[in-house]
């Protein structure tokens, strides 16, 4: 070297942060070139005390070199003032996107949402989400007194006509609705009235005629062939008849009806004999005209049309006009007719294994359980730990001429089967039971 040649200062860097920041580049992208471009880069013990180190000349001679592209070298710092203008940029796009947020969010609001929950407080209906924002709001006017003992569904949130949205469907039963009649109302997601669906219709049966007055007590979702469909039940508001319905969930159009002499309290879905569609069963009371009558069960087809129609005895007329596909009278056990009590059926329901279990009322509490199978035979009957105790002190009391027997615990366990609702009160249903 020549003693005139400017030997170049050598700095000593101590870290990757050093070497990047000689360079004007990253972190990164240092560590980057060491792997693939050659960078003269120096390490110092071993394992993770190892250290980093440069020489500055050593550097500047490779940079010099063009070792890396210059496609890969790091872009020159951004002005301060453009990187001003840049974070109000990205602010302006945050700000912009939070109030689109908003206003969506508020249209959804206003459109409804997703109904999942309902709230009734006096007459109105709150409509609310999952998490219970409110939906939507209806203000109805007052309710009949006795819409909340009486209806026993009162607000259905399903889709019922399978269109991908929620339908809100609502048992309205007025206060006036021996003049007006109870209904049912169909709203849509988005709280628009759909269709209000009118229960009943003025009926004569025998010589009694019937206004079109019923309070609804069932809505049920059914799928007959694939289509879906729904299932209501609705009872005279004062008298006996009782309607149970399919209605076209699209529309609200009646598709099919059947009537029952009775109040229907209790309803189940269930295959009884296997076709791969559901029966419904009903469960209430048989009762037209004066008496207590019997605690009923009515099986039916979907649609009700399906059920062959079966001969009916003469001395057994259908009252109502028949349709069922099994029909079931109940005993009325002697201790609840000296006590006036309606033998109303207060339970149903179908068991894993298939079996019916039906629980007929008797007076003061208890009851007497039947267990049938699928063709409604009946497989076990049990009276509640009461009973005789409760025949016993009428009898000690007057009120029965009789003590509790072997012979009348066999009557009360065979209900009687008919091929269409009889009257519950006809004379002619001693046969059947003795006491």
């Amino acid at each position: 070297m020549s003693p005139l040649q400017e030997v170049p200062k050598r700095r000593v860097l101590h870290s990757w942060k050093e070497v990047a920041a000689f360079l004007g580049a990253t972190v990164r992208s240092v560590q980057r070139w060491e792997k693939t471009a050659g960078l003269p880069v120096h390490r110092q013990g071993g394992g993770l005390k190892t250290r980093v180190y440069a020489y500055s000349d050593q550097l500047e001679r490779w940079r010099e070199s063009g070792q890396v592209a210059t496609s890969e070298r790091e872009p020159a710092p951004v002005p301060v003032l453009r990187r001003r203008w840049l974070h109000i940029a990205i602010l302006g796009i945050a700000v912009l996107a939070a109030i689109a947020f908003l206003v969506w969010r508020g249209d959804m609001a206003r459109r409804g949402g997703v109904p999942a929950m309902w709230r009734l407080e006096n007459s109105t209906l709150t409509v609310m989400d999952a998490v219970g924002r409110a939906c939507w709001m209806k203000q109805f006017p007052p309710f009949d007194p006795g819409f909340e003992a009486e209806v026993r569904d009162k607000v259905l949130i399903a889709d019922i006509d399978g269109d991908g949205q929620r339908e809100v469907l609502f048992n309205f039963v007025p206060a006036n609705v021996g003049e007006s009649g109870g209904s049912l109302m169909c709203f849509e997601q988005t709280g628009r009235l759909r269709w209000q669906y009118h229960y009943g219709s003025a009926k004569t049966f025998g010589n009694r005629s019937f206004s079109a007055s019923y309070r609804g007590q069932v809505i049920r979702p059914v799928r007959i062939d694939g289509k879906p469909h729904l299932l209501t039940v609705a009872n005279h508001y004062v008298w006996y008849p009782s309607q149970t319905a399919l209605i076209d969930p699209a529309t609200g159009r009646l598709e099919e009806e059947y009537w029952h002499p009775g109040a229907i309290r209790q309803c189940v879905l269930y295959d009884l004999d296997g076709d791969g569609q559901d029966e419904v069963l009903l469960g209430g009371i048989n009762n037209p005209g004066d008496g207590l009558g019997h605690a009923a069960l009515a099986v039916l087809k979907l649609p009700f049309s399906k059920a062959p129609r079966q001969s009916v005895p003469g001395d057994f007329p259908a009252v109502t006009g028949g349709g069922e596909w099994a029909y079931l009278l109940f005993p009325l056990p002697d201790v609840a007719r000296v006590a006036g009590m309606l033998p109303m059926l207060d339970r149903l329901s179908v068991d894993k294994a298939g079996r019916i279990f039906v629980e007929t009322p008797l007076p003061e509490t208890g009851g007497v359980v039947y267990y049938l199978d699928t063709q409604l035979n009946v497989v076990e009957v049990r009276f509640s730990d009461n009973f005789a105790s409760l025949h016993n002190r009428f009898f000690l009391t007057h009120l029965l001429d009789h003590r509790l027997s072997e012979a009348e615990l066999a009557w009360l366990r065979r209900p009687a089967r008919f091929p269409a609702a009889p009257d519950g009160n006809s004379p002619q249903l001693k046969r059947f039971w003795k006491y």
